[in-house]
């Protein structure tokens, strides 16, 4: 009658369903042989983290995005039971320990390879379903889900009472450097795919040290076979982050792969008081032929990984080989034997319930005899239920009642200490017991030869720098930010960039309260609006350009709109002007500026004394130009104006502002980022030649330039809505700029035309006359005399375009100057010094080593000793472990 025991649990395997192509993986070997050409290839192990518990070690995140599952208790499969697992580490907890604790140190890539199981046969041989009957997890079973990546399974012991917990890394060992996107018609060759002597894994190149990235923790089994099944899908897409694939997060990340096979292993970590200190590799099952061309290339890059651990002399081979063929049909038999690893291969029949009844069994009688395939611990037959919604225990009991009929019980009666997962699970623990315990002292004597080489190597060095390097850092980057906000707080002769700064915004603003908009007449307006009609040429003729200039402009801009007269008489339009002082010298008093004569001179040059002349002249109207605005949006109505007329007058007259805006941001841009370097130059003076200096320098750069990039595009917003709509909830001061324009309009509009007026009845009308006495003569003419004024509608017109004007450009520079100070000026006060250190990786764990690199005269010498000394630490830890066994 059968043992209805309780055994092992459900398998963490990946099942070998799906294509041939679907089947890959890898371990984590040391070296690995290209088939028979004998080509090394480096293969680099995940190393865990550094430490001397051996009860639980913590794994280095990558990435913080990681799903976590910590329900209060764990669900299992029905009758689920680890008692298998308890077994399989009995007597051997201490040694396996040390190995997976060397292992965390990463002995395995600085010395040689450590004992471990690896489980490797031909697709669907069966081999994931073994693997799954020792682990006591399920595996995702839908087709092309479970062997294209390898698997790592480790089983560490906890605590009496503890929960069973488990925790799923991404480990990146290798660097994928094949296309990102299939180019479509080209072979693997050609896109740099294939398998070749420097590079056996085709586009796969091991790294230095490896990497682990937290993905997946959980203490419910039910959700390991869909994490396992998305952590695949992350690492088949090695170009996208694995953040998108975490279970439970935003989106779905759909079945997309941008390959089809990654040597980068899958690890689980499970922790359970009833499981071993026991690791297990699951590799991809061996393909002998793709089902498309275009991934033929696959076949060879599976064989090369699985060759890398079967030649591992520290390694024990599981070798899965199919009842329901003949063995002699195994290319993952014939691969062990090319590599003569037989005597270290144990062979494991599956699948003995599919043979067909009748058919022969004397292969198998030989093979378990030794007369055959015969291999150094020989051949154990185990019987699994692929039926995943199977309880591992059911299938225990299921295999224990399969071995108690014929033929096994009487006619292979010889071998019944073999039959069975438990016997085998027995086998592996005695197997991996002497493996650890031949090879501990070679490996204690190789980490003593190691850290005696490690030290040699640091003696060759130079001496590094002493002291806490990154407080250095961090207190002259702290000397840099005070110093800086000194400069930009200003307040002395000692901080001039406020003052230049304020200089440069106060000519900003004079330009554009220079360049308000004109009017003017010219000869070329129509006869019928002339003021009177061109005298016989004479020294003494009316100009043919008459400027009417409200507000006053300086002689300098008359003698820019007018045709000189050659005459020896005075004329100003102070002189002649009927209007007030007040009114005539508010804007009249402003510098003024003429047109650039070189293109390019800065205008806001801080030697500059007043406007520069490369600033744009104000917008010039006829009264021709202002009735043509005002005919095209005529509304029908008499003396009325449409506020179109009005808009497009204003958007005229703000067409020149930005280049003024151009130049006072460049100008600003200029002195801030020289400061700003020069401070940072003298600062950090004495790391010059260092890596560190060109770092913070460029870090100084790139800061200014981002942070200015977002001020130029806030000030030009602001122009674009000031030239896109004219708005403004400041009415009494519009009515009386505007009432203020409209008499300064009129008054030098009537003193033009009282001026040609008198020149034309006697062109010598002012010889000999003091000032008062043109004035008195001036307001004898009547408005009768001069026939009234033509252009009524269209000096209000100017006037209201006038007064907005003023309205405008006062809000607008002081929200340009606004901005300036309080955003950009504040960011460079107040964030530089936190963009330097996060810059520099202060904050970083390897700081100190980082920053040992950058002030170094040579890096890579710093960089090699930051290497060498964390090796010789994890060394000099492995020692101690040693040496307490």
């Amino acid at each position: 009658m059968a043992r209805k025991a309780k055994v092992v649990a459900p398998a963490a395997a990946a099942r070998t369903t799906g294509t041939p192509i679907e089947q890959h993986g890898s371990t984590n070997s040391a070296a690995a042989v290209v088939d028979g050409e004998d080509t090394i290839m480096d293969d680099q192990h995940e190393p865990r983290p550094n430490g001397k518990s051996s009860a639980k070690l913590e794994c280095p995140v990558s990435y913080g995005a990681t799903a976590v599952r910590t329900d209060a208790s764990s669900d299992t499969f029905d009758d689920d039971s680890d008692a298998g697992l308890e077994l399989l580490g009995q007597g051997m907890k201490a040694f396996v320990t040390v190995v997976q604790n060397l292992r965390d140190l990463g002995v395995e890539e600085l010395v040689l390879p450590l004992p471990k199981i690896v489980v490797l046969g031909d697709q669907s041989t069966g081999k994931s379903s073994l693997i799954e009957g020792i682990s006591g997890i399920k595996v995702p079973r839908s087709s092309g889900t479970c062997t294209r990546c390898p698997l790592e399974l480790n089983l560490t012991p906890a605590e009496a009472g503890s929960p069973w917990k488990a925790t799923i890394y991404l480990q990146k060992r290798y660097i994928y450097e094949g296309p990102q996107l299939q180019p479509f018609g080209k072979s693997a060759a050609a896109r740099g795919e294939a398998a070749t002597k420097s590079r056996p894994l085709g586009p796969w190149i091991a790294q230095g040290l490896p990497e682990n990235f937290l993905f997946f923790k959980t203490n419910r089994k039910s959700e390991i076979p869909e994490a396992l099944r998305l952590a695949q899908l992350a690492t088949l897409n090695p170009g996208s982050d694995p953040a998108r694939y975490l279970p439970g997060a935003k989106g779905n990340p759909g079945n997309h792969q941008q390959v089809k096979f990654c040597p980068n292993p899958i690890r689980i970590d499970i922790s359970s008081p009833d499981v071993p200190n026991l690791s297990f590799y699951d590799l991809p099952g061996i393909i002998n032929q793709a089902e498309v061309p275009e991934e033929e290339h696959l076949v060879k890059l599976v064989q090369n990984l699985v060759k890398g651990y079967v030649k591992d002399e520290a390694c024990i081979n599981l070798l899965a080989i199919p009842m329901t063929d003949d063995a002699a049909n195994s290319t993952a038999s014939t691969l062990v034997q090319e590599l003569n690893a037989q005597h270290r291969t144990l062979g494991v029949l599956t699948k003995p319930d599919r043979v067909q009844s009748g058919e022969s069994m004397a292969q198998w009688i030989d093979i378990l005899d030794g007369k055959k395939f015969k291999l150094g611990h020989g051949y154990y037959v185990v019987k699994n239920n692929p039926n995943p919604e199977v309880s591992n225990a059911i299938a225990r009991q299921e295999e224990d009642e399969f071995f108690d009929q014929e033929p096994w019980v009487r006619t292979l009666g010889l071998h019944r200490d073999r039959f069975g997962t438990l016997k085998l699970s027995t086998k592996l623990s005695k197997l991996l017991n002497s493996q650890i315990k031949t090879s501990l002292p070679k490996i204690t004597e190789q980490v003593r030869l190691k850290t005696f080489d490690i030290i040699e190597r640091l003696r060759g060095l130079p001496e590094p720098q002493e002291g806490n390097l990154s407080l250095k850092i961090f207190e002259k980057i702290s000397i840099l930010e005070r110093d800086i906000a000194r400069h930009l707080d200003g307040g002395s002769e000692d901080y001039p960039f406020q003052k230049e700064f304020h200089a440069a915004a106060v000519r900003f603003r004079n330009i554009l309260a220079f360049s308000f908009p004109r009017l003017v007449f010219t000869s070329s307006a129509p006869l019928a609006y002339r003021l009177s009609t061109t005298p016989t040429p004479s020294r003494n003729r009316c100009p043919d350009i008459i400027p009417i200039e409200s507000d006053g402009e300086s002689e300098a801009n008359q003698k820019l709109t007018q045709t000189p007269t050659p005459s020896k008489r005075k004329q100003t339009s102070t002189q002649m002007s009927q209007s007030t002082p007040t009114k005539r010298s508010r804007l009249g008093m402003i510098p003024q500026f003429l047109p650039s004569q070189d293109n390019g001179v800065n205008s806001f040059d801080s030697s500059s004394t007043g406007i520069d002349r490369t600033a744009p002249f104000a917008k010039r109207f006829t009264p021709w130009d202002i009735r043509t605005i005002l005919q095209d949006a005529h509304i029908g109505l008499p003396n009325q104006v449409d506020p179109r007329a009005t808009k497009r007058m204003i958007r005229d007259s703000l067409s020149h502002w930005d280049k003024p805006l151009e130049e006072l941001l460049s100008f600003t841009s200029q002195i801030c980022l020289t400061m700003i370097l020069e401070r940072a130059s003298s600062v950090f003076n004495s790391w010059q030649g260092t890596r560190c200096y060109e770092l913070l320098i460029e870090l100084c750069q790139s800061f200014f330039q981002e942070k200015f990039k977002i001020q130029a595009t806030s000030a030009k917003r602001t122009l674009d809505m000031e030239r896109h709509s004219a708005l403004t909830l400041h009415e009494d001061a519009m009515r009386t700029a505007s009432d203020e324009a409209l008499t300064a309009l009129q008054d030098s509009y009537r003193n033009e035309r009282v001026k040609a007026f008198l020149a034309k009845q006697d062109p010598e009308w002012d010889n000999g006359l003091k000032d008062s006495a043109k004035m008195k003569r001036m307001s004898e003419v009547t408005e009768a005399q001069l026939g009234g004024n033509p252009f009524v509608q269209e000096l209000r017109a100017l006037a209201d375009v006038r007064g907005y004007y003023e309205c405008a450009f006062s809000r607008f520079v002081d929200v340009v100057y606004q901005g300036i100070q309080t955003e950009f000026l504040t960011a460079c006060r107040n964030e530089l010094g936190t963009a330097l250190k996060q810059g520099v990786g202060l904050e970083e764990k390897d700081a100190e080593q980082r920053c040992a690199i950058l002030l170094a005269v040579d890096p890579e010498n710093e960089r090699i000793r930051g290497e060498l000394l964390k090796q010789k630490q994890n060394l000099e830890t492995a020692s101690e472990w040693l040496e307490s066994q």
